[in-house]
């Protein structure tokens, strides 16, 4: 299933699958909310799949948030996961 971005206040729900076909309008469209916003959070609930490719997008959107003070956070399923891939790219 393609990627979906739903909203609810500062909650961005995705469904769908986060990879190489889709990375290039998600960073697009979160790069544009990133600089309107303070927080975001992403729930990643009904991703159906995350590869490398989002993950590393993912990557890029909290170094860009982080860079301009902004709140970014993931919520649901499989954050474990990401956190443990964030945490093991960190200590390279």
């Amino acid at each position: 299933m393609p990627l979906k971005i739903s909203k609810n206040k500062s909650v961005y729900y995705l469904k769908g699958k986060v990879n190489k076909p889709d990375v290039e309008t998600f960073l697009t469209y979160f790069t544009e909310r990133i600089d309107k916003k303070k927080k975001i959070t992403l729930n990643i609930e009904e991703a159906e799949e995350i590869d490398k490719n989002g993950l590393n997008a993912i990557q890029q959107l909290m170094i860009l948030a982080t860079s301009k003070e902004k709140n970014f956070s993931i919520v649901g399923g499989g954050c474990k996961e990401i956190y443990d891939h964030f945490s093991i790219n960190q200590l390279n």
